[in-house]
């Protein structure tokens, strides 16, 4: 899809996925959520993502890069990350995952195809984004 080529773009930037939101207008903004990971809001032209606060680095990154791709990926409509709870998974929600682990990995993306497609169907924060930290990680040890 053309729209992951655009993650893996944006990923060549060196940026996360924060930064990539100040960046391109986006305001990024942390709450004590109870259940919602995040969403991605579009008040008039003003885009916001929400962040829960709770989460760790890593997740929150995920989760930005995450409501990045819905902005993207499906413009004309608010969403909100909630993964638990929810007994079917969105084709949407699948897209946005993988819009996010592209983003995060960039090039290194294409090496994983087969398990970042798996994975992000799992619609598992946690699992996702440990995912994505340790091919990062992995990837950067490899001399």
């Amino acid at each position: 899809m053309f729209l992951y080529k655009e993650a893996r773009k944006l990923a060549k930037s060196g940026e996360k996925p924060l930064d990539i939101a100040r960046s391109l207008g986006i305001k990024v903004l942390f709450a004590p959520f109870r259940k919602i990971k995040g969403l991605a809001m579009s008040l008039g032209n003003k885009r916001i993502i929400a962040i829960n606060n709770g989460l760790s680095e890593a997740e929150q990154q995920f989760v930005c890069g995450h409501e990045l791709g819905h902005f993207l990926l499906h413009p004309s409509t608010n969403f909100v990350f909630v993964l638990h709870n929810t007994f079917s998974y969105s084709k949407q929600e699948y897209q946005a995952n993988r819009f996010s682990c592209e983003l995060i990995l960039g090039e290194k993306a294409e090496d994983y195809k087969c398990m970042i497609t798996e994975m992000a169907a799992s619609g598992k924060l946690d699992q996702l984004s440990r995912f994505v930290s340790e091919i990062s990680s992995m990837n950067e040890e490899i001399p």
